[in-house]
């Protein structure tokens, strides 16, 4: 199927949504929807030109993971030796609405990657006036909220404050929710799914609409990406993914952020 069907079109657009929506006027399951549905709508739409400057795709080969020699996708039982079939792929979106135009937010997921995780990243941009004198404002740190969502649940703000002395120099001082150090609930996420059903909550539950929305912004990469079947760049397993995905950054000085840590 490719990691830009089985991953980035569901789960992740849905991720997206839930971070760029405007707040409902309350809980009701078609309420949040709505808005989920209006981020769908306001995002920029993929020329078939660009697609290569907003879309990222890979295969990995055989590698390292955890200490074990691994196979490639290619070498694995009931893949063809042409497949194009993607195991990564990243995207670069706008969100042309209001609060969000010109703000990329950048979507990507892997298998056979380094560690599994999944985690929200916002990176803010660093303040318009220099406060710290003979700190170049380029090089300060960025600050961040993040989101842990798996395997363990946690929410951490990351910021820049002056250390201590008489020099004007920052650091990074990190705030962890007191939810970072519990035990994850007793409840699996797939119970709780379950549960809304009998109840009747479809608050996580897709829309007819949004599920359109969602494949009209991936449509224009698979399209692409259907002709494109005599070459896929390939990244070791074991790893973070290509080099080659920071592409898709608008800076230098940006890059993917691959956990709580880093």
């Amino acid at each position: 199927m490719g990691a830009l069907r089985d991953m980035i079109q569901s789960h992740l657009l849905q991720m997206l949504t839930l971070v760029a929506m405007e707040p409902p006027p309350s809980l009701d399951a078609e309420a949040l929807r709505d808005e989920k549905v209006k981020v769908l709508r306001s995002i920029r739409p993929i020329p078939r030109q660009a697609v290569h400057a907003h879309a990222f795709r890979a295969q990995y080969r055989g590698g390292d993971v955890a200490g074990v020699n691994v196979p490639g996708y290619l070498e694995e039982q009931g893949v063809g030796q042409a497949s194009t079939t993607e195991t990564y792929a990243a995207l670069k979106l706008y969100i042309d609405n209001w609060r969000w135009r010109n703000v990329p937010f950048y979507l990507r997921t892997g298998k056979r990657m380094a560690k599994t995780n999944s985690l929200i990243s916002i990176r803010f941009k660093h303040p318009p006036q220099q406060l710290f004198r003979h700190t170049a404002i380029e090089q300060l740190k960025p600050n961040w909220i993040l989101l842990n969502i798996q395997p363990s649940e946690c929410l951490r703000i990351e910021l820049q404050v002056k250390q201590a002395g008489l020099e004007m120099l920052t650091q990074t001082e990190r705030l962890d929710a007191s939810s970072c150090v519990l035990a994850s609930s007793e409840i699996d996420a797939y119970e709780a799914l379950i549960l809304d059903v009998i109840a009747g909550d479809h608050s996580l539950f897709l829309r007819s609409d949004e599920v359109s929305w969602a494949w009209r912004v991936v449509d224009p990469v698979l399209k692409l990406w259907s002709t494109e079947r005599d070459f896929i760049q390939t990244y070791p397993a074991g790893s973070w993914g290509p080099t080659e995905a920071t592409r898709l950054f608008d800076r230098d000085d940006q890059d993917w952020r691959n956990g709580l840590e880093a």
